[in-house]
């Protein structure tokens, strides 16, 4: 066996559905459980493991390739690859599934994806001023539309939040930009923490809307506008923080 590499067995519940193998070797693979070189049972053995067809384990195999986190070799069965040199922003909400009881851990991922997202949107922003001035009537009713979602429908301020920050980014020529609301949206779909977090005072998130946009309009810089987003982020990621805290603290 090549040194650094581990074959690696699992007493998993004989009735563990797909979608849950796939959730507990993502979590594994990105918890540090299964290093980078480590060699995971063939697909024969997993399914005779989890009492699931052999088609079914290589759909989930498929996925995990799709993702990043293993290679298929000839010869040398499934490796396990570095999640930090060869993931994306999609591996994001399993990123944060798997720390969330790392505090620290899961709060930094979180706190390092919206200073990307903020950077990029203040420096865009700033660069194509005119043409989002120009869609400012839209711009202010979609801001509307948050305030008018009741505080407690969740849903309702997270379908509207991100409608006005796609808005924002449609005024600029940068579609890429999308993809990084793209993975936040999927982020407030698949942890309702973190949703609860950016969104426990709706009119807060209103009012930071209502700043950027006078911001922008009286000619603030990148850093202005930078500054304005990253007083809501701070406040969202402390509440992400305290959240997991006092989910930890909580009887089973």
């Amino acid at each position: 066996m090549a040194a650094g590499r581990r074959i690696l067995c699992y007493t998993i519940n004989m009735t563990t559905a797909p979608a849950e193998l796939e959730r507990r070797l993502t979590r594994q693979i990105l918890r540090g459980e299964h290093a980078p070189g480590d060699r995971l049972p063939t697909v024969r053995e997993l399914a005779a493991t989890h009492g699931l067809s052999a088609a079914t384990i290589q759909r989930v195999i498929e996925r995990l390739q799709t993702r990043g986190l293993v290679t298929a070799r000839q010869g040398s069965g499934l490796l396990v690859n570095d999640p930090w040199e060869v993931g994306g922003l999609s591996l994001l909400p399993a990123w944060l599934d798997a720390t969330r009881d790392d505090v620290d851990h899961a709060t930094g991922l979180l706190a390092d994806f919206l200073e990307l997202r903020r950077a990029l949107a203040a420096r865009l922003l700033a660069r194509h001023r005119a043409d989002v001035l120009a869609r400012l009537p839209a711009l202010a009713d979609t801001a509307l539309a948050v305030a008018g979602a009741a505080p407690t429908d969740l849903d309702a301020v997270r379908r509207a939040d991100l409608a006005f920050a796609r808005a924002l980014i449609r005024g600029t020529p940068n579609r890429v930009a999308l993809t990084l609301l793209n993975t936040l949206a999927a982020v407030l779909d698949e942890l309702p923490e973190v949703a609860r977090a950016m969104y426990a005072d709706p009119a807060e998130n209103v009012a930071t809307m209502q700043a950027l946009l006078t911001t922008l309009a009286e000619g603030g810089d990148a850093a202005a506008l930078d500054a304005v987003i990253a007083a809501q982020d701070a406040r969202t990621v402390q509440r992400f923080a305290d959240g997991l805290r006092a989910a930890a603290k909580a009887p089973p």
